[in-house]
């Protein structure tokens, strides 16, 4: 009968409804992966005062976040290694810096800074062990020994020459220990101050991430450009002493595995018993590694010899005496620079005694003065004058390939503009006009490690059976990861699988080698920012974000460049196929849940043919 089947066919439509969407958000479900919290405290880095207001972006995402009254932002995201975006109004300028390798779950505490002296000129005390600031300047006896034996830096142990032969080309990684506390006021054991992380990347990178916290605040010094790139040269060469030092057949072990990467032995600590390391980058410290990537400091009197000599904090003005020689160097420049009302280069930090002065602020210093460095920076100096000065028994010389210079390109393939970190699908194949293909980990991320900057644009195409081909072109911007995410919908028009099998290749494995090696920067999200890609530089010395001020104000107004094909299937659109698009899964369903469906199917068959 007509109403008795109106009656009876009203209830089983929103029983098939429901079942459909519990279905899909089952499926949603097993597609999704777990999500952890990223969080940290943004302060002042000479004061330690918090950065209240300041705008924290994981890169490539909408995901944006206000830091409050104590500096602290978070975000709940999808395991993975991210890349955050901060920005940052201090007095009358603007700060905008990154933090890289920034895992979920969370290993280290994130601690970004703002290098400026604002807080100092407001009479904020300078808080002890300073990041940024030249190490525990001002702060040691004026007194010292009058002479530094080398090895007495590093203990009795064996082997420990001097002198390493420099390798033609550089090795290919530096592990670099993360300690607990970063500063290493509170020592370098393991038992007060352990290794909490082990990373490893290549020495260039290394050195982009010295730079900020070992005199990140001489950035609005006239000449810091100069300062810098003698400084990358200085820690790239103190560097690669610990990389020749610690072989094979001498390494500094921990004996147990740690996080990210579950490494058991590493070259260099992050703390100043060795050289500070972060995870923050400024335009200003990587333009100027990025400068001097190819050179390192050498024996003047044997060019194929690495020469370990004192990396020092600070010193006074009486004079410097290099290492091997005897003779003072006066290093009184015309001008002192200061961080506020603090100009390390009047005070000495623990060095050696100019005997030849009486009274205080006697002090000579080994290596390369920070304080001296920046000051002579601003009287006019050259990178390679200041090296000559504090280092005339060595000398420069190239080492590496040389070439197109290159950048980074990383991104996810994704199907939700709306979670782009949450919908990445693994097995993407990503292909660049420049020839290069790979493919997207368990995450939904790539990477291609370098791409020639000079290519100025490279277009980006995905292809996976179940989904439509995409296509995008993407800027590249020098001396910063560039992110390149594409949007990818489901395809209506692919023909069943024969084989229900997924095949192996296609589901995405993460990459066989080391996930800092060659993948955590791979399982960062992409970007979500066409405005970066065709706005012009900015012009804050300090600006490392490819990502505008509107983007960070509005960023839900991102755009990702052109599609091939728009999404058949949104969020909105329903049905399974739109879920399975939002979640990033296989859209065909797991067995156990198809059979769940055909049961429900059958019962409302025979409920209806009865």
């Amino acid at each position: 009968m007509l109403i008795e089947h109106d009656v009876v066919q009203a209830p089983l439509r929103y029983f098939l409804a429901a079942a459909v969407a519990l279905l899909c958000v089952m499926t949603l479900g097993l597609g999704s992966a777990q999500a952890g919290e990223l969080s940290g405290t943004f302060t002042d880095a000479a004061t330690g005062h918090p950065i209240e207001g300041a705008s924290v972006r994981v890169m490539g995402t909408h995901e944006t976040a206000k830091t409050d009254a104590h500096g602290r932002y978070a975000f709940e995201l999808p395991d993975g290694v991210y890349e955050l975006a901060i920005r940052a109004e201090v007095g009358d300028a603007v700060y905008e810096s990154r933090m890289v390798r920034q895992y979920v779950p969370q290993i280290l505490e994130a601690r970004p800074y703002v290098y400026t002296d604002w807080f100092l000129n407001q009479g904020i005390d300078p808080q002890k062990h300073a990041p940024g600031m030249p190490s525990f300047s001002g702060e040691g006896p004026e007194g010292g020994p009058e002479t530094v034996d080398l090895r007495d830096l590093f203990g009795s142990g064996e082997p420990n020459p001097l002198y390493y032969t420099i390798p033609s080309d550089q090795p290919a990684t530096i592990r670099v220990g993360r300690r607990r506390e970063s500063t290493g006021s509170g020592g370098c054991s393991d038992s007060v101050n352990p290794i909490v992380a082990i990373e490893s990347m290549s020495l260039d990178e290394y050195v982009k991430g010295v730079l900020p916290p070992e005199i990140g605040v001489f950035q609005n010094i006239p000449g810091a450009s100069e300062v810098y790139k003698a400084f990358a040269i200085a820690a790239k060469s103190y560097a690669l002493y610990f990389v020749l030092r610690y072989g094979p057949g001498n390494r500094r072990s921990l004996g147990r595995s740690v996080p990210p990467n579950n490494y058991t032995w590493f070259h260099i600590d992050d703390t100043a018993c060795n050289q500070r390391y972060t995870s923050q980058r400024l335009t200003i410290t990587t333009n100027a590694a990025n400068a001097v990537a190819n050179k390192i400091m050498a024996k003047r009197s044997d060019p194929n010899s690495l020469d370990k000599y004192e990396y020092a904090a600070s010193c006074g003005k009486h004079g410097t005496r290099p290492e091997h020689q005897t003779a003072l160097v006066s290093d009184r420049p015309p001008v002192s620079s200061c961080v506020g009302s603090w100009c390390g280069h009047n005070s000495c930090a623990g060095h050696e005694t100019n005997t030849a002065v009486s009274g205080s602020n006697r002090c000579l210093v080994r290596g390369i003065c920070q304080w001296g460095a920046a000051s002579w920076g601003e009287a006019g100096k050259s990178y390679t004058w200041l090296l000559s000065h504090y280092q005339p028994n060595l000398a420069l010389r190239n080492i590496g390939q040389t070439g197109p210079a290159t950048v980074a390109l990383s991104g996810y393939a994704y199907t939700d503009a709306g979670d782009i970190a949450g919908s990445g699908v693994a097995g993407v194949t990503i292909s660049l006009s420049d020839g290069q293909t790979t493919s997207t980990d368990a995450q939904g991320s790539y990477l291609f490690d370098a791409v020639r900057e000079d290519l100025g644009s490279v277009e980006i195409t995905t292809t996976k059976s179940g989904y439509d081909t995409a296509t995008r072109t993407k800027d590249l911007e020098p001396g910063v990861t560039n992110w390149g995410s594409i949007q990818i919908s489901v395809s209506t028009n692919t023909p069943p699988d024969p084989d229900p099998d997924p095949d192996p290749a296609d589901v995405g494995t993460p990459d066989t080698g080391s996930p800092v090696d060659a993948g955590a920067d791979a399982a960062q999200p992409g970007d979500a920012d066409s405005q970066a890609d065709t706005s012009p530089p900015d012009t804050q010395t300090n600006d490392v974000g490819t990502s505008t001020e509107q983007d960070l104000q509005d960023p839900h107004k991102a755009e990702f460049g052109p599609l091939v094909q728009p999404s058949s299937g949104s969020y909105d659109s329903g049905g399974c196929g739109g879920c399975a698009a939002t979640s990033g899964a296989n859209p065909s369903l797991p067995g156990g849940l198809l059979a769940a469906w055909m049961s429900i199917s059958w019962i409302f068959f025979r409920r209806r043919r009865s």
